[in-house]
């Protein structure tokens, strides 16, 4: 019975958490434990509350096995939400419902494995039902009591019953699952009739009213836009819609325009808004194009980006009309028309030490020095100990914008970071060379060199960085031919661009670069400035930088 008695504690456990989330909101929770009985025997000796699920467990014949052994997560609604779901569907009784839409029921408030309240995240559970259909989840506050809701359908009354096969959630109403396919949902809606008439065009409409048995290859997700959307963007009708993208002639094949934007509304998976907006980016059926996606505020946007110092506005979801679950994917509503952005390779040079959480705080940013702790950098991940924002107006310091990040970095001195990771800005897909940038700096003359390998999307750069190692001298054509660059408007070697290599990115996205030492204690004095990305068929060595922001053509 340690099992058992383990899950007791740990639904105590998700009971605190709740009311940790809900802050000093009321939370009407109730705790229920048991550890001598399964599932069924559960809802039997609770037959106030739960007989009428239990007849139908025994009419689908779910009874047996959900009164054996087992791990099983089950979400049981009380007699009175049967009792609705009868009276919704014409039927008096348990015994006058369709044996298999009771089946499909009882499956979709079943699942093989144990799923506490502590997993009921703002989206869908991390299992999939025994129907093959997911949950979502959330919390919902009403007249100030925060309960837990499944599926946008009904409420947790009765959180976290350790059974000895698994564990119950008690529901006020029955959960409904999907009964049409992404095809069939999104051309029931009148609102996406030109929509319809691009995925029939295209043939998606075909692939998207497939159920594949096999769970690994059966979700999709469809961003739609409305009529509306459309229509404020000049397009009124299907045929413009069609003149607008489709330069073949024939939108079902796969370098037409227009079969291009339909598949650039579709990503792999079932992804609901909470997993939309954990991610910084998404893959589409449109190849090697992603969507972008941010949380402003309550709002998702999608394709709301920093590109070439511009902010290109992003369009919006409609929360109402997302996160509507099908038989193969969720359907999401975008408020506004969009496409692919056509886009030729461009210079970035990307100034390290200008991330979100630093211009959060302007007491500090560009004006003092500030650590940031492992964990506290959205687009920064680290082993251990703070990374450290440096700001600095010494005469023998002029950086770019006069701050910097210093990064820990050694192999073998256990205080120090062995890699460390970060998000690239947005990089138009293209060749590039790679020059890292930084105030060369040595914290001991008698420490040996430590090389550190940089790499791009997880694969290697050709040439390794050492941060302790100051330019050579020369003019900037012989700097070049050697691999090395003044940046800054200083000729000084302790100002070094150093090329890595050339890389191939693959997708417009942002991307990962991974520095990692490979050898040595290393140092703590690695200055990291900036990056700069520039396309092969640019030249590399201008502009300069100047410690005030400004640029030197």
């Amino acid at each position: 019975m340690r099992t058992l008695l383990s899950k007791t504690l740990w639904a105590w456990v998700a009971a605190l958490a709740m009311v940790a989330y809900s802050s000093c909101q009321k939370v009407e929770i109730v705790e229920s434990t048991t550890t001598d009985v399964n599932m069924y025997d559960f809802l039997l000796k609770n037959g106030k509350t739960y007989s009428e699920w239990a007849k139908v467990l025994d009419r689908t014949g779910n009874a047996g096995f959900l009164n054996a052994y087992g791990a099983y997560t089950m979400f049981a609604p009380t007699n009175d939400a049967v009792k609705g779901y009868l009276a919704q569907v014409g039927k008096p009784t348990v015994n006058d419902v369709d044996l298999d839409q009771l089946k499909n029921l009882v499956r979709f408030h079943l699942i093989q494995d144990t799923i506490g309240t502590s997993n009921f995240k703002d989206g869908k559970l991390p299992t999939i039902t025994m129907l093959g259909q997911y949950l979502i989840t959330g919390v919902l506050n009403k007249d100030g009591v925060s309960r837990y809701e499944v599926n946008r359908q009904a409420l947790v009354m009765q959180p976290n019953v350790i059974c000895g096969n698994g564990i119950v959630h008690g529901l006020n109403q029955v959960l409904i699952p999907a009964s049409k396919t992404l095809a069939q949902l999104i051309e029931a809606d009148p609102d996406y009739s030109v929509f319809t008439q691009a995925l029939k065009a295209t043939g998606f409409y075909d692939r998207l009213n497939v159920v594949d048995a096999d769970t690994s290859k059966r979700f999709m997700s469809v961003i739609a836009e409305t009529n509306k959307a459309l229509q404020d963007s000049g397009i009124v009708s299907y045929d413009a819609l069609r003149r607008k993208y489709s330069q073949t002639g024939n939108p079902a094949a796969t370098n037409d325009g227009l079969y291009l934007y339909v598949a650039y509304h579709i990503m792999p998976d079932a992804r609901y808004l909470a997993d939309i907006i954990t991610a910084p980016s998404h893959p589409t059926r449109a190849p090697l194009e992603v969507l972008t996606s941010k949380l402003d505020g309550q709002t998702v946007l999608i394709n709301e980006i920093e590109f070439n110092g511009n902010l290109e506005k992003g369009v919006a979801l409609n929360r109402i009309k997302s996160d509507i679950s099908a038989t193969n994917g969720v359907l999401h509503s975008a408020t506004a028309h969009f496409s692919i952005k056509v886009r030729t390779p461009v210079a970035t040079y990307w100034d390290v030490a200008d991330f979100p959480e630093i211009r959060k705080l302007p007491s500090f940013f560009r004006k003092q020095t500030y650590n940031f702790e492992l964990g506290s950098l959205k687009d920064f991940t680290w082993e251990k100990g703070a990374l450290t924002y440096t700001y600095t107006t010494a005469s023998n310091f002029p950086v770019y914008w006069n701050d910097y990040l210093q990064i820990p970095l050694g192999l073998t001195n256990t205080a120090r970071n062995r890699w460390v990771e970060m998000k690239t800005p947005l990089l138009v897909k293209g060749r590039y060379k790679v020059w890292v940038c930084y105030r060369q700096q040595k914290a001991s003359n008698n420490n040996p060199p430590f090389p550190t390998q940089v790499s791009f999307r997880g694969e290697p750069m050709s040439r390794l960085l050492n941060f302790d190692e100051g330019a050579p001298s020369g003019t900037d054509g012989e700097l070049e031919a050697l691999g090395w660059k003044r940046y800054m408007e200083v000729s000084n070697g302790l100002y070094c661009g150093r090329l890595l290599g050339t890389i191939d990115v693959p997708t417009t996205d942002r991307h990962t670069i991974r520095m990692e030492a490979i050898t040595g204690a290393g140092q703590n004095q690695n200055n990291l400035d900036m990056i700069h990305f520039i396309p092969v068929n640019m030249p590399q060595i201008r502009p300069l930088f100047k410690r005030d922001g400004g640029l030197i053509p």
